[in-house]
């Protein structure tokens, strides 16, 4: 596991408010998703299902608990 992973990733996940595709990011003690466009911030766990490409690839460098 690498600690120097990047701090955010673009998904094609949308915003479940304005439809703009959402960042992936994580702090020291969190991973979540964050709207560029409207700036909302949202749960990782609301998006595990509808996991992307990018977000996988993020998440293979993230230290958390996916269920």
């Amino acid at each position: 596991m690498s600690y120097f992973g990047p701090r955010e990733a673009q998904t094609t996940v949308p915003c479940p408010s304005c439809g703009a595709p959402l960042v992936i990011e994580r702090s020291c003690r969190e991973v979540r998703m964050r709207c560029p466009v409207c700036g909302r911030r949202f749960p990782l766990k609301d998006f595990i299902g509808n996991a992307d490409e990018a977000m996988e690839s993020f998440l293979e460098n993230v230290y958390c608990d996916r269920i």
